[in-house]
């Protein structure tokens, strides 16, 4: 009978810890156990998910910023070379006229004005044989070549000078 007593025992604290969940909650503990597991994986797998779109998200913005900047690196180096082409024109401009700088300096004409004309064709630039040939003076016309147009400039000046003193006494 003590079998029989604490069979009854057993069962009356079993009726009043909730009875048949208590006999459910024992046979389903194995159950209950990957339940709760696969519920925690979904939660973790979910939160896994957001992350990878979050990350996907932030590459291909950066994938993005990267062309962006790919496309202005380009427009730089596109520039860069621009200049430097341009750089190397003034370059190859400044050489071409050194030389022609040096070329003139060979041809200045030092001999006096009838050797200088004998001497210079037609095809040399040279300022001092124009002036002697009167082209110089076509394309300037009140250039002071002579003594004469010297005596003339200084005559003009007195003569301004004159009428101006007149008019200051009329006033």
């Amino acid at each position: 009978m003590a079998v029989a007593e604490n069979v009854g025992v057993l069962a009356t604290l079993i009726g009043a810890l909730g009875g048949w969940e208590f006999i459910k909650w024992l046979l389903n503990r194995d159950t209950n156990k990957r339940i709760g597991a696969a519920q925690a994986f979904e939660v973790e797998y979910k939160a896994l998910i957001e992350d990878y779109h979050r990350v996907q998200k932030e590459v291909d913005d950066a994938k993005k910023e990267i062309v962006k900047l790919n496309e202005k690196l380009d427009e730089l180096y596109k520039q860069v070379h621009r200049l430097e082409g341009e750089r190397l024109d003034l370059i190859k401009e400044n050489n071409e006229l050194r030389l022609a700088l040096k070329e003139a300096e060979k041809h200045v004409c030092l001999q006096p004005d009838d050797k200088c004309l004998k001497r210079l064709g037609t095809e040399v630039n040279c300022r001092l044989r124009d002036l002697l040939r009167g082209k110089y003076a076509e394309d300037h016309p009140g250039a002071i070549m002579t003594e004469e147009d010297m005596k003339n400039v200084e005559q003009t000046k007195k003569e301004e000078n004159e009428e101006g003193n007149t008019r200051n006494e009329e006033q």
